[in-house]
């Protein structure tokens, strides 16, 4: 029991320990928002600002469209968000509740574009949008995101989980396959589904290398950019770049806290975890 017990409390320790090193650079940043230039610079790593200061915040909103770069990367986070949740739920659905000729195929034709780096897919992408006329627009920055295959991988592999018979009893009751998906396949899914939505918003919120080369212009840059350009002309002005580091996290959270419930257990059920 005594071994039971010092077992335990040694995992509770390693495990604030493992909290604490992963919180602390975030922390630092919400610490350093706060803090005077002059503080910065002689308070070293301390969390706690001996005075508040809000001008850090100020001038990231004077120096920089920071509502223009938010509300661009909110708009493609959400619309991409969006259309993956759809494809990957009808992709899904085909892909694990209907027979057909091939499904495996298809399924595993999948999971090979999940091995190939996004990097090596800017090129073919960028020529084709220039084709289309789309460099510098929300529809270069949205469309080649609208698919996402892991998304599929995390819907298929919940929806085999669900048994066959509620399916069969709603078809029996009149339903149609898009009314099954609806009422019956969707509302089981909600774990799955958040898990999806999670990693797809701060995917294309963190996105960085893509809006870069498919945007010219201040008014179509995305927060991350804007981020990039506003650290290259004020290197050393820490609490102004902490404190638009601290605003551009913020979404990010607001999503991880709205599906976080969802979240454990949609990654148990699909098999992600080891």
């Amino acid at each position: 029991m005594r071994r039971k017990k010092a077992a335990s409390l040694v995992m509770m320790i390693l495990a604030i320990a493992g909290g604490i090193l992963t919180l602390f650079p975030y922390l630092w940043m919400l610490a350093t928002s706060l803090k005077s230039q002059t503080e910065v610079y002689s308070s070293g790593l301390s969390l706690i600002p001996h005075h508040i200061d809000w001008g850090g915040f100020k001038e990231a909103l004077q120096n920089a469209p920071i509502g223009r770069y938010m509300f661009n990367s909110i708009l493609v986070s959400v619309i991409s968000t969006a259309g993956v949740t759809v494809t990957s739920l009808l992709a899904g659905y085909a892909l694990s509740r209907m027979r057909f000729p091939g499904r495996n195929f298809i399924f595993l034709i999948i999971l090979g574009t999940m091995m190939i780096p996004h990097q090596a897919t800017m090129i073919p992408n960028y020529i084709l949008l220039n084709w289309f006329g789309w460099i510098n627009s929300y529809q270069g920055l949205i469309v080649p995101f609208l698919v996402y295959p892991f998304g599929i991988f995390i819907i298929r592999n919940f929806m085999l989980s669900i048994p066959r018979e509620l399916e069969e009893a709603a078809m029996l009751d009149g339903c149609g396959r898009l009314m099954t998906l609806l009422k019956v396949i969707l509302p089981i899914s909600k774990p799955a589904i958040a898990t999806v939505v999670i990693f797809t918003f701060t995917f294309m919120w963190n996105d960085f290398f893509w809006p870069l080369v498919m945007t010219n212009t201040t008014e179509m840059r995305t927060m991350q950019v804007g981020l990039a350009t506003l650290k290259s002309q004020f290197p050393m002005d820490w609490p102004m770049l902490m404190s638009a580091t601290v605003l551009s996290s913020i979404p990010v959270f607001l999503i991880y806290f709205c599906f976080q419930k969802f979240f454990v257990k949609g990654i148990a059920s699909s098999g992600v975890k080891g």
